[in-house]
């Protein structure tokens, strides 16, 4: 090989790569595993009683190849009735999230939601939830745990079953598990609960409790280990690798890049609130509170909402110093690394502009932002007189001062409307940033303008290895 053909790998993919390098998705699933008799039966009858006639089924992108027989098997089910079955597959947001805005578009009446779900309340329309039934070898869970029995005798022991092996949950399994684990007291869960409510942090938090995820090592479990207390040490049990394993989320690494976000959020001059969910309880109560406080540290507030976020979106936001994430709690934290500025979330935020967070450290991680509102388990009130009127800044060291005089938008009702996309402008709201001139004009197509020209074959393939070239 050649130094020009070494040099041009070194920054580039081959075709192959390129084509066969897929996204991080969810274990996969066949049909039978989510959509089998008691999903069938589940969803009819549900769907006959309460007399529904526009429902939409929600789909994760690893579902969709079954998306189709699916709703042809609901319809047949409900034969002969008149219901409208309709598909939603690019959700707005998070795919754990009911996409009662796209379900508007059809005038539905109700949602059946698959895969992965939050469980987030929502407030528009009636939702039905239905997770896969994934097989799981009950004998071999309890043969590898019993390696655990040591570090459990005279602890209380929390087990919670994913969402693929929730159809499990029984007396008989929590009996079994006893047996096998011989705790102080044990607690089998479901998560993401039923009724919608954290489980994490059930049980006696007195007790040094060992906790054990049946489940894959996935974005659920990073979730509900976060915001567990008491916890002496996490287990992982992958029912599909049958393999056993210990993860400790709260690493001294994770702890130091959160908190570094946490001052970049103090030093930022602009915050961009960016609006992840639109059907989530309280979001606007959220955004209201985050203003109040940035105003009250002399920080600005821009409202965002740009659907799923990448790294490109976002760098069109050179002014804003720090953005604030707010959805729901599986989709409110991001690894920024890949991202022009600092993504933090609500949480991180609260403990960053609310005084009463000062030298405080938290008992658990928060990722459901209504646990931060008045009647929240982790509210704490917002005193601006407490803010104090110089800081140094942890980062760059500097002076930071509060400018209370400059800031006019907080508390106004007009500052809970998002911005609207006129014209093919990326922001039109007046905030006194440079959002207004920056404008999409699109392609001009100057039609009539120019000669025709003969068609010729262009190049085929990707920019790599183009064909004919």
């Amino acid at each position: 090989m050649s130094s020009s053909e070494t040099s041009a790998s070194a920054f580039s993919s081959s075709d192959t790569a390129a084509l066969e390098r897929q996204t991080e998705t969810e274990q996969p699933v066949t049909l039978a595993q989510i959509w089998n008799e008691n999903h069938r039966r589940t969803s009819g009858d549900w769907v006959r009683q309460n007399g529904y006639k526009r429902v939409c089924l929600q789909f994760p992108d690893d579902y969709l190849p079954h998306s189709n027989a699916i709703s042809v098997g609901l319809r047949e089910l409900l034969a002969p009735e008149d219901v409208k079955v309709f598909i939603l597959a690019d959700t707005t947001y998070g795919s754990c999230c009911v996409d009662e805005i796209a379900a508007a578009h059809v005038d539905a009446d109700s949602v059946i939601h698959f895969g992965n779900a939050c469980r987030s309340r929502a407030t528009r329309l009636p939702v039905l939830y239905l997770y896969p039934e994934l097989l799981l070898d009950v004998d071999l869970l309890l043969s590898k745990l019993q390696s655990l029995r040591g570090e459990c005798t005279d602890r209380q022991v929390c087990i919670y079953l994913d969402i693929g092996y929730q159809h499990l949950y029984s007396e008989q399994l929590q009996t079994q598990l006893v047996a096998a684990l011989q705790p102080k007291d044990l607690i089998l869960e479901l998560f993401p609960p039923i009724e919608g409510d954290s489980t994490a942090s059930k049980g006696n938090s007195s007790l040094e409790r060992i906790c054990i995820f049946v489940g894959a090592d996935n974005q659920r479990f990073a979730n509900l280990s976060l915001t567990a207390s008491a916890a002496v040490q996490w287990h992982i049990y992958d029912g599909a690798a049958a393999s056993l394993s210990s993860k400790n989320p709260l690493t001294a690494q994770f702890i130091r890049r959160r908190y570094f976000h946490i001052e970049k959020c103090k030093d930022a001059q602009t915050l961009g609130l960016i609006v992840a969910t639109l059907s989530a309880e309280g979001y606007l109560d959220v955004v209201a509170r985050l203003q109040t406080m940035a105003k009250g540290r002399g920080i600005k507030t821009q409202l965002i909402s740009v659907g799923r976020i990448n790294p490109a979106k976002l760098a069109n936001f050179l002014e804003i110093d720090c953005f604030v994430l707010i959805g729901c709690p599986f989709n409110n934290m991001y690894d920024s690394k890949e991202y022009y500025k600092p993504i933090v979330s609500v949480f991180e935020a609260e403990m960053a502009l609310n005084p009463a967070w000062h030298m405080r450290y938290p008992e658990v991680y928060v990722t459901d932002f209504k646990q931060l509102l008045p009647e929240g388990r982790s509210f704490l009130p917002f005193d601006e007189a407490a803010i104090p009127e110089h800081d140094v800044s942890l980062v760059s060291g500097r002076l930071r001062g509060v400018a209370n005089d400059s800031l006019e938008t907080a508390g106004d009702p007009a500052s809970l409307a998002l911005a609207t996309q006129a014209k093919m402008s990326l922001m039109t709201t007046d905030t006194g940033l440079s959002f207004e001139d920056r404008t999409w004009q699109g392609l001009d197509p100057a039609l009539g303008q120019t000669e025709p020209a003969q068609l010729k074959q262009g190049l085929s393939g990707i920019p790599i290895n183009y064909t004919h070239q």
